[in-house]
């Protein structure tokens, strides 16, 4: 199956990820046959999402297996650099979360290797590379948030309208009150610059960007940082992924969220390093990542909708198929042509 073909599938699949998200199974971690099989060996992993969610899924892990896990959380881009950078002498094991797009691109650059594991069945084939080096873990889409106290306070008694795509973000009232993640660091940011180029096209893509640059008062390094900062009331809007608006709108500071029409989308995912310390327990680490267990951790902490469609579904979340996605974002063509996208975008 190519990669092309994967948002097609993606929105085909996901009624049934809607139909069986809170239905029971019997899946279980690969080493649960064999509990604490890894007791006494250690894990280390680059992780590019939350760091809550991480810590829960190392907890979930050790109990299964007692495999002491160890983790720095690095933003996508961060990440890709320091992997780069240690590619031939490796000091991590797994690579865990991060846009699939940066992980296609791990996968070219000879930094990850293929695993098959005897738990990938639990994941249907169009969440994973149909050549085995990465496993999606959980689904997510870009959403435009927007701070509901300030917008209401101040903008819209001007008869400002909310606004709900993305050509609206260009109005010269919002000058100076959007904060988006910057594409050459942020996965979350990329998956943005990508999806309008190849949604919109080169022309008028570039030409969008351009003008929306001159509204964005800030891009910064990590994803989340922007909802935070929304939720705050720094600033007034963001583009970034639905779950971490909802994250921050579930802790009382109240954001419109709105996934606009062709909006870009992605999966987090995982890969195993070459040439790891720590083999057996790497691979047992993907192996428990395919399961219910894990997909309803991240259900849970992160707001995620998981690649196993019998995880639990986010409460208030919709099924992707009710949702205005870009569905012929193509994972592969962003990954090869990341670097010259974001130097072109830092140039505008």
């Amino acid at each position: 199956m190519k990669l092309k073909k994967m948002a097609a599938l993606l929105l085909a699949g996901a009624a049934m990820l809607g139909t069986l998200g809170c239905g029971g199974s019997g899946d279980k971690p690969a080493a649960a046959d064999n509990k604490q099989s890894l007791k006494g060996k250690e894990l280390v992993m680059y992780v590019s999402f939350h760091e809550d969610t991480a810590k829960d899924l190392a907890r979930l892990f050790k109990e299964e297996t007692g495999c002491e896990v160890k983790f720095i959380r690095l933003p996508t881009g961060e990440a890709m650099a320091r992997l780069m950078a240690e590619k031939d002498a490796p000091k991590a094991d797994i690579w865990l979360g991060g846009t699939a797009d940066a992980h296609e691109l791990a996968k070219a650059q000879g930094i990850t290797e293929k695993y098959v594991s005897p738990n990938d069945s639990m994941v249907p084939e169009q969440y994973r590379d149909k050549d085995g080096y990465w496993k999606g873990v959980y689904l997510e889409t870009l959403s435009i948030g927007v701070n509901v106290a300030r917008f209401e306070k101040e903008f819209a008694p001007k008869g400002i309208a909310m606004p709900t795509k993305l050509e609206d973000l260009l109005n010269p009232a919002f000058k100076g009150e959007i904060i988006m993640p910057d594409p050459a660091k942020s996965g979350t940011g990329y998956t943005f610059l990508s999806s309008v180029l190849q949604s919109m096209g080169d022309e008028q893509g570039w030409k969008f960007l351009k003008e929306l640059k001159g509204n964005v008062a800030q891009l910064t390094p990590s994803g989340f940082t922007p909802a935070q900062k929304v939720g705050a009331g720094e600033f007034l809007i963001t583009v970034n992924f639905l779950s971490d608006q909802t994250l921050i709108n579930n802790k009382g500071q109240k954001l419109n969220r709105t996934v606009y029409p062709d909006a870009g989308w992605s999966m987090c995912a995982v890969s195993k390093l070459k040439t790891t310390a720590h083999d057996d327990a790497a691979k047992a680490f993907i192996d428990f990542m395919m399961t219910k267990e894990a997909g309803d951790s991240m259900a849970k902490t992160a707001n995620g909708i998981a690649c196993n469609p019998q995880s639990t579904v986010p409460q208030g979340s919709k099924p992707l198929n009710e949702l205005p996605l870009f569905a012929k974002y193509d994972f592969a063509k962003a990954g090869e042509v990341k670097t010259a996208l974001c130097e072109k975008f830092a140039a505008l």
